[in-house]
């Protein structure tokens, strides 16, 4: 990944920077570590990248403001996303609330957000401080759907594909909207821009969630099966729900039905099963559709600057599971 981003390496050293020193409550210091502990800041980089196919230079500083907040708007949906899994583990560190407490947790959630709308709304740029608002409440109508759709067996794709969406893809989605649009690209790049984002954040969670069942705590970094502890069926357990026949499906989700969370014995058989009927490949299939989606739409004769840096990106999130 640090190959990858290197041509926006100095700006984003910059955007680190900055957020730092915006972190001047003694309390958000606390935070610094989930910042700085080998996170990809791959959100960032998709703001600054975004900007090169447009007046780079003269919007440079705007779009490192921009960058520092998207970076406090994913950092604060971390920590609260690891209040809703119960995670233990985050890049390798205690989550901040296992670490602090989850009454300081939620308010240094609370604390990062308006801390970015902060930031956003001295750009003086209405349409980023509107668009950044409803992406946020893109954002959480994702977690709520997700959170209702709790230990549901039946749950279908096309539900999982709504929850990744609007949790995940929307945001990497902006990054790259909102980076064009800032400096100024044609509004085709601009389009094209988002979809590389929508369709590459589709992509990279589908991975992840293939990742929580493949691999291993210490490698991966954070902790594995929680959002199946909680009920929360990736697209991986919704294929091997659907490939299996009804006693073995009723037998291997009886915990789920009953609305319990699986111990690990059965976490554990369950994604041995994922592995087995093909469920994971299958979930590897659907991501790569997504990737081939993303790549499609970023060519240099499209005004797309530094489209091979793209191309990386989208392979990579393929990458990640060999």
């Amino acid at each position: 990944m640090k190959q990858i981003l290197r041509p926006v390496d100095r700006d984003l050293a910059h955007v680190t920077e900055r957020v730092l020193a915006s972190l001047q409550h003694p309390v958000a210091r606390q935070a610094v570590y989930l910042i700085t502990a080998g996170g990809k800041r791959l959100r960032p980089a998709l703001v600054l990248l975004a900007g090169r196919s447009g007046r780079y230079k003269a919007r440079q500083q705007a779009l490192i403001e921009l960058a520092t907040a998207v970076e406090l708007i994913h950092t604060a949906t971390l920590i609260h996303d690891d209040i809703i899994d119960g995670s233990a583990l985050r890049r390798r560190q205690p989550t901040f609330h296992h670490r602090f407490g989850t009454e300081r947790a939620v308010l240094m959630g609370d604390y990062l957000y308006s801390l970015a709308f902060s930031i956003l709304a001295k750009l003086h740029e209405a349409y980023v401080t509107t668009f950044m608002a409803d992406i946020c409440q893109q954002m959480s109508c994702g977690e709520f759907l997700e959170v209702e759709s709790r230990f549901d067996v039946d749950a279908t794709e096309a539900q999982y594909l709504q929850v990744v969406r609007d949790k995940t893809a929307s945001l990497i989605a902006a990054c790259c909207h909102l980076g064009a649009s800032v400096a100024g690209a044609k509004p085709d790049t601009v389009e094209r821009l988002s979809q590389f984002g929508w369709n590459f954040g589709m992509a990279f969670q589908i991975m992840d969630d293939c990742l929580d069942l493949m691999g291993q705590e210490q490698t991966v970094g954070k902790t594995l099966r929680s959002d199946l502890d909680k009920g929360s069926l990736s697209l991986p357990v919704i294929y091997l729900a659907g490939a299996l026949p009804i006693g073995r499906r009723e037998a291997l989700f009886a915990p789920l039905r009953r609305h319990q969370s699986p111990d690990r014995l059965a976490l554990a058989r369950i994604a041995r099963a994922a592995r087995r009927v093909g469920a994971i490949t299958q979930a590897l299939h659907t991501a790569g559709r997504f990737v081939r989606r993303a790549t499609d739409v970023v060519a240099e004769r499209d005004g797309v600057v530094l489209a091979d840096t793209y191309q990386r990106l989208a392979r990579y999130a393929i990458a990640r599971v060999h």
